[in-house]
This record gives structure tokens, C-alpha cells and sequence, in this order.
């Protein structure tokens, strides 16, 4: 009885071992619940690579692809990113290596946030890459419009992002990866705006928490949603060092065509990114004191303690390493890129 019992001991450490060996596949399916507070669960199935139109229930085809003037592009967790023939392959690539590490920032292969990227796909979101400078192609959205490629109030779900402005993080000493702002935007806006619509809801009427925190960034609230809006602040400028003055704005974006739910959407881009270190530097500090004071992630918690403990929150795995287009779980290749 003492070998047979042993036997079976072995046996089924066997069994639990095999039952943990992580899987060749590069296909996953994973369920998980928004939060403690919501019973909402989602259950996601991704590729690290895949084709643009393989999945059924995305809505973007090679057709439509083509028809608004894409010729090429790959799928990253599902995330469509399309481009046009003037955009070249390694921006292509760049970009799909950042989208990677932005949905799964610890890059061990497994998604952070499945609710999150539930939502990105479930409405077929998707990153436009164009040339913004001396552009042989103009990109036409009608056709994906037409065909339904668009949120609840019939806008387009795409990001749009110039070739020209993916690059190595400010390795000009002047302009930072746009890539990372342009696909880290297409996740907040489509995905923790829907999970978490009381704690990050981006809508011209919102009053969520990153709303009310947004509006103490910028010195008091100020509401638009016209094409068209007048921002004005009770400061503009940073300090060298430390934080603004209480009741002054550190956060004066004022582009008029961005109305109030844009403003949030630049808002958490400006907080996570300093979050992540990506303006840590004489170059980043000159660019974000354009709009935004608090550069690093000291002067983050300093300055605004409320959205650095949401960023901070692992409930909402928000990424806290900054993308350098190298995502070491998958190598993207020219191969992976398809041609329309």
C-alpha cells in the first residue's frame, strides 16, 4: 500500500506540473472581472500577431482596409494597425512593438488588463498610420465608417498616427514618440473609459474621477463640447524645480478643437507617461512645460497625488514601464506585415 500510495503521489505531481506548462501557442483566451467593485467579467481570445481581417468579429477587412486607401498592416493582441504605402515597414513595426508593450507592459506574453482590451476590440478600434509631411496617399475613413467601424454616436474609432512622428523617445533632443501618446490614447478612450465609466469616463459631461481630477489640474472646471472651444488658465507657465502654487493650473492644454472629453484623454496620457519616466529629461521637460508641469514621477505624486494613486492602483494595471519598441515576448518581422 505505501508503494502504491507513492505512485499516486508521483502521478499526480506530474499531473500538476504538466497542467502548468505554459503553451507553445501564441493564441490565448483568458477571463477576468473589471474589478472587486463590479461582478462584470470578460472573457478575451488575441494573437500576439494575427491578420488583419482573420477575426470575424472585427468589423475591419482587407476590403474596407483598401478601400480607404490602406495597403498594408497586422493585428497586436487583436488591435488592428493599418497603414498606407507610404508609411515603411520598420515605422510599421514600431508601432506594433509599442502597441504590444502597452497592453502587456511586463512583456511575459499575457494581456494586463483583459477588460480593458475586451472593449479596444469589441468596437474594432483601430491605429491609422499615414505621412503627415510630403503625403503621396490621402487616407478615406468613409468606406470603414460606412460599414459600421464606429462607437455609439457614430464616430470613428480610429487613432490616427503620422510615420513621421514614430520614433526613438526624443533621441532629437526635441520630439518624443508619438506612437506611444497616439496608441496609448485608442486604449483609453476605448477601453478604460468603457470598464470604468465612474473612475476614468471620458465624455463631455463626465464627472469621474479622472474628471474631477482634472479639473484641480487646470485651476478650476471648464466645460465645451463644441468644435470649436475657448480654454483659459490662471497659470501657464512651470517651475524649474518642485511643484505650482496651490489653486494654479498645471495643466493648460489649450488646443481649441479639443473639447472637455479630449481634454481628459490628454490629460491621462500627460499623467501615465510621467508616470513611466518618458519625459524625464531636459528635452521632455521642455516639451511638457508647453501644457503640463509635474514631468517626472516625483513631481507627479507631488503635485497630483489623485491621479498618480489611480495610475499607481494595480486594479487597473495601467502600464509603468515607458514602451522603447522592443517587445521581447514576440519578435515582429516583416513577415508578420500583410499586404492589401
Amino acid at each position: 500500500m505505501k508503494i502504491l500510495g507513492n505512485l499516486l503521489a508521483i502521478t499526480l505531481l506530474i499531473f500538476i506540473i504538466s497542467g502548468c506548462k505554459k503553451s507553445d501557442d501564441s493564441s490565448t483566451s483568458s477571463t477576468a472581472s473589471t474589478s472587486s467593485s463590479s461582478s462584470t467579467s470578460c472573457t478575451v481570445s488575441y494573437t500576439h500577431v494575427g491578420k488583419v481581417g482573420d477575426n470575424s468579429s472585427n468589423k475591419v477587412t482587407t476590403a474596407l482596409a483598401k478601400s480607404a486607401n490602406f495597403t498594408k498592416g497586422l493585428t497586436v493582441f487583436g488591435i488592428n494597425i493599418l497603414a498606407t504605402t507610404d508609411v515603411p515597414d520598420a515605422k510599421l513595426l514600431h508601432a506594433a512593438n509599442v502597441a504590444a508593450e502597452l497592453v502587456d507592459n511586463n512583456e511575459d506574453g499575457t494581456v494586463d488588463n483583459l477588460c480593458v482590451l475586451s472593449e479596444v476590440l469589441k468596437i474594432s478600434s483601430y491605429v491609422n498610420m499615414h505621412s503627415k509631411d510630403n503625403a503621396t496617399v490621402t487616407v478615406d475613413l468613409s468606406p470603414l465608417d460606412n460599414a459600421g467601424v464606429v462607437d455609439s454616436a457614430g464616430d470613428s474609432v480610429s487613432m490616427g498616427l503620422g510615420h513621421e512622428e514614430t520614433r526613438v523617445n526624443y533621441a532629437d533632443n526635441s520630439s518624443h514618440d508619438a506612437s506611444i501618446e497616439e496608441i496609448f490614447h485608442l486604449i483609453t478612450q476605448r477601453g478604460y473609459s468603457s470598464v470604468y465609466p465612474t473612475v476614468f469616463g471620458e465624455s463631455n459631461t463626465s464627472t469621474s474621477t479622472l474628471a474631477q481630477a482634472m479639473d484641480v489640474a487646470r485651476g478650476g472646471e471648464q466645460r465645451c463640447a463644441e468644435e470649436s472651444c475657448t480654454w483659459t488658465y490662471n497659470n501657464s507657465t512651470c517651475p524649474d524645480n518642485g511643484s505650482v502654487d496651490s489653486g494654479k493650473a498645471w495643466y493648460f492644454y489649450t488646443d481649441s478643437s479639443a473639447d472637455y472629453a479630449t481634454q481628459m484623454t490628454e490629460y491621462i496620457y500627460w499623467a501615465v507617461s510621467s508616470y513611466f519616466g518618458m519625459h524625464d529629461s531636459t528635452a521632455g521637460k521642455t516639451k511638457a512645460d508647453s501644457e503640463w508641469c509635474p514631468n517626472t514621477k516625483a513631481e507627479l505624486l507631488a503635485q497630483d497625488p489623485t491621479v498618480y494613486n489611480l495610475i499607481d492602483n494595480s486594479t487597473y494595471a495601467f502600464p509603468s514601464v515607458m514602451p522603447d519598441a522592443s517587445y521581447s515576448y514576440y519578435t515582429y518581422s516583416t513577415s508578420d506585415i500583410q499586404t492589401f
